[in-house]
């Protein structure tokens, strides 16, 4: 028998199975943090959930955490894209070998989180249109550095007397960035580069200048959609 959540032939993995053990270990109060943040969450980003309030306060671990909504976010989406009914989902549950009390809790669950389960799904396809073909940006670490300026390198030795490396002629400011990207397999990129202040500058305003050609798209794309509706 297939089962129903996943693409025919399809079959849950060690992470899938993993995750529901978790999620089905969770107390009553760790449920209801989760329960929640899904009925709640504008972004369903995984992110936005380790670091709310709800998660915070609560005996969640992150990685508890994190195994239980990814579990249940891939129960929602596949809800959502298959036109699922429920008993369809707590039959692949049953063919998984889950106990018939988890499966009527997690049953009821399910249940109070319907609303959003296309919401999930809608997220879900935003973030692959978002990350696909290109490495995305994920992460900005900037710092600044006041670098000394001497009149010679430590190496090579110099060829005259003239010239002292132990000469100090001053200091430069110079900011320091890390850029960190993930393509859509998962696979982390990172770039690593100086600026000068003047480089900086440029920056600043090539970004104030894609924000202003941003908003242009946006407001021509708005319009587009209201002629077409």
């Amino acid at each position: 028998m297939e089962y129903k959540m996943f693409p025919p032939g399809g079959f849950p993995d060690d992470s899938f199975r993993k995750g529901l053990t978790t999620l089905f270990a969770l107390n009553d109060n760790e449920l209801e943090a989760i329960e929640n943040w899904f009925l709640t969450t504008e972004s369903f980003d995984l992110d936005d959930a380790l670091s709310s309030p709800a998660f915070i306060s609560s005996s969640l671990t992150p990685d508890r955490a994190t195994e239980s909504i990814e579990v249940l976010q891939f129960i929602l989406e596949a809800w959502h894209m298959r036109s699922l009914e429920l008993q369809a989902i707590q039959r692949d549950l049953m063919l998984l070998g889950q106990l018939p009390g988890d499966i009527e809790r997690l049953g009821r669950l399910l249940a109070r989180l319907s609303p959003v389960k296309e919401r999930a799904w809608a997220s879900y396809m935003w973030s692959e249109h978002e990350n696909a073909v290109l490495p995305t940006l994920e992460d900005i670490d900037i710092v600044c550095d006041l670098r000394p300026v001497f009149e010679d390198y430590v190496y090579p030795l110099a060829q005259t007397e003239t010239i002292q490396h132990k000469r100090l002629l001053g200091f430069t400011y110079m900011v320091l960035a890390d850029l960190q990207t993930e393509d859509h397999m998962g696979k982390k990129h990172r770039l690593a580069f100086q600026m000068t202040e003047h480089s900086l500058r440029d920056l600043e305003a090539a970004i104030k200048r894609a924000h202003e050609q941003l908003d242009i798209l946006k407001s021509r794309t708005r319009e587009l959609s209201n002629e077409s509706q």
